[in-house]
Parts: structure tokens; C-alpha cells; sequence
């Protein structure tokens, strides 16, 4: 096979001189086409993706425009052709771990070629959910690269991150538990746990793993009251519900189940969302029913005009009369209000509506 080499040491020194000097003035923005699709295409290729079977690649090598090619199909047996380089395995490997190998293959007739491979176009990812997320199932994730393959501007994609995957599936559950998500692994077999809450806190980006096609993600729900600090979080996180559902019931003129959302979660929210207070609602003491388990519940009294106080899933939120509040009967009022709410389900299925003549009992 004929290898093309230099014809002296220095005229060897001299091309790679002009490569580097080549490289700096495209970063500088020379007119170098070449070089800056070089940067173009690696902006956008994720290299902790993983090639597999579907995808289309394309391939660049500097300087050599005989070989390069786009649409190149990633078969069903995981083998894929290049010019030059003839056929290669390239299903579960990266793209930094093709442009290796190539590498090394073409350094059989080039001297220190250098070679881009670019994903165009992925398979659909399909990925399974299920546990406390806010839409279980199968979801399948496009990833869509632009038509031209090197171009200069970077193109952003749907990718199979967990975070991205978990947002697009409409989030989780608020009492998700971020802390032990199991990840199946289709290719390995293997369940490797994730905690997210490392990304979410400290911006860890390696624990917002890139899954693969036919991954299962499990989110577990948490034993235990989530604290006050990781809530905070997750509400205005992307991959948090977006919103959650309370109800409001008594003095106020919209009474009903109310979706809040994360950026406001707030108890002043809730009244606004259901129409205000009515001209005879106690506005001084606010009774709230929460649930810290299926059927286990606190019951507090708030002062809104005090400070705003926010609210979580599944609150009930009673409002009573002024007269009530006034003649000392409040507390025996809240209690036979609240009575019916003494689980989650029942407080959003299967109780009557409570009018406003069941106050003046």
C-alpha cells in the first residue's frame, strides 16, 4: 500500500507549521473555510454519545476533499463505510473513539491526518419510564442535526441526556427522589444508580448521564418529607412537575382545584388564582391541610397579611367567614370543614363540593 510521506524533515516541519498557523488564524476568524467547519462540527457533536445502528455520520479530512463523505448509514450489524478507510465497527462507540480509530487506519497512507466524524442524523431514542415521574411510559427523542453537516455555527439537538429526557416526559413527581435513580442498561444489562441532585445543586454535569436507546430510567418516591431547600429547588427546576394541584375551598369566589405553577407556589397566589377573597372571608387566619402521606396529615393556621407562605401538592386551603373567626368558633369550624379531607385521593375525586352555607352551620 503506498504511503504518501514528506519528501525531508524539513519540509515535514514546515507543514506542520503551516497547520498551526492555519488553526490560530481560523480562531481569529481568518476565511478558512475548512478549519472553521472543523470547530463547527465539533461545537455540537456530544462526544459521550453513542453511535449505533440508524445513524448517519458524516466524514471530513483536512486537505483531502477526495474522501469525504455525508449520509454515511450506520447498518443494522453496526459496521459503517469510509473512504479510504473501508469498513468499520462503529456501533457503542463514540465519536471521539471513530475519529480515533480512523485516525489511525488512514495514518497507513496520510501523515497525521486529521479527521472529523460528525453525527447528522441519530436513530430515535427510545427510552422507558416509570415510577415517580409526571407521565410514565415509552418516549422516543429525535435527534435532528442540520442538513449540512460543516457548516461554522454550532446547531443545538435533542439529546438523551436524563435531565433532558426527564423534562421532555413532562417532568417528575415532586416527591421524586433524585437522589436513587436507577438506570437499566439495554447494551450492558447493568443498573448503575444516578443522583441528580448533584447536577441540580452543584452543576455536576457527569451525573446527568446520556442514556441509551432502550435504557429504562426508575425514579423512586421519597419515604420521607423532602426538606425545605431541595424543594425550593426542584420547583424551579426544568425537570420539577412545571406545576402541582391544590384546592382552595370557603370564602372565595372561584372555590376548586387549581394547578399552581413552580415560580409561584405561593398561598397569595392560590387566592388570586380562585378569584379573590369574597366580602365577608376572614382574611386575618388562613387554614391549611397537608399531607405528609397518603393519609397522614398536618393541619396549620396561617396569617397571610404576615407573609406569604408556600404551598405544597395536594394542599387544601380553607378560607372561613369573618363572623366565624369573630365569635371564637374557628377552630371547631376548620375541623368539620376539614373533615372530609383526610387523604390525597379523596380530596381530589370523590368529595362534594362544600358551599358556602356550610359555614353558617
Amino acid at each position: 500500500m503506498l504511503k504518501i510521506q514528506c519528501n525531508s524533515t524539513l519540509n515535514h516541519r514546515i507543514f506542520l507549521i503551516v497547520q498551526v498557523a492555519i488553526l490560530c488564524l481560523s480562531l481569529m476568524g481568518g476565511a478558512f473555510a475548512d478549519i472553521q467547519s472543523l470547530q463547527g462540527t465539533v461545537q455540537y457533536t456530544d462526544s459521550m454519545y453513542r453511535i449505533g445502528p440508524g445513524d448517519l455520520l458524516s466524514y471530513h479530512v483536512y486537505n483531502q476533499p477526495d474522501l469525504a463523505q455525508t449520509d454515511i448509514l450506520v447498518r443494522e450489524d453496526g459496521n459503517a463505510s469510509f473512504n479510504g478507510a473501508g469498513e468499520m465497527f462503529v456501533s457503542g462507540r463514540t465519536v471521539d473513539e471513530v475519529n480515533k480509530a480512523l485516525k489511525e487506519r488512514l495514518s497507513e497512507l496520510l501523515v497525521n491526518p486529521v479527521v472529523t466524524v460528525n453525527v447528522v442524523k441519530t436513530r430515535p431514542g427510545t427510552v422507558y419510564l416509570a415510577g415517580a415521574v409526571k407521565r410514565p411510559g415509552m418516549y422516543q427523542l429525535v435527534t435532528q442535526q442540520p442538513k449540512d453537516a460543516f457548516q461554522s455555527q454550532p446547531s443545538n439537538r435533542v439529546d438523551l441526556h436524563l435531565s433532558n429526557v426527564l423534562t421532555n416526559s413532562g417532568g417528575v413527581m415532586m416527591n421524586a427522589d433524585l437522589s436513587r435513580i436507577e438506570i437499566s442498561q439495554a447494551n450492558t444489562g447493568e443498573v448503575r444508580i444516578v443522583n441528580l441532585w448533584n447536577m441540580l445543586k452543584r452543576g455536576h454535569r457527569e451525573d446527568d448521564i446520556i442514556l441509551q436507546s432502550g435504557d429504562s430510567v426508575y425514579v423512586p418516591a421519597m419515604n420521607t418529607a423532602m426538606s425545605p431547600e431541595d424543594y425550593d429547588i426542584l420547583l424551579r427546576s426544568s425537570i420539577g412537575p412545571g406545576t402541582f394541584p391544590i384546592r382552595i375551598i370557603g370564602e372565595v369566589n372561584g372555590p376548586g382545584v387549581y394547578d399552581l405553577a413552580g415560580e409561584s407556589p405561593y398561598l397569595n397566589s392560590a387566592i388570586a388564582r380562585a378569584g379573590g377573597f369574597r366580602e365577608n372571608a376572614n382574611r386575618k387566619v388562613v387554614a391549611i391541610r397537608r399531607f405528609t402521606g397518603e393519609n397522614s396529615f398536618d393541619t396549620m393556621m396561617v396569617e397571610p397579611a404576615k407573609g406569604d407562605v408556600v404551598l405544597k401538592p395536594n394542599d387544601v386551603i380553607f378560607i372561613s367567614e369573618l363572623k366565624v373567626y369573630k365569635i371564637g368558633r374557628f377552630s371547631e369550624t376548620v375541623a368539620r370543614i376539614l373533615s372530609p379531607f383526610t387523604n390525597v385521593t379523596n380530596t381530589f375525586t370523590n368529595v362534594l363540593w362544600l358551599t358556602r352555607s356550610n359555614n353558617n352551620n
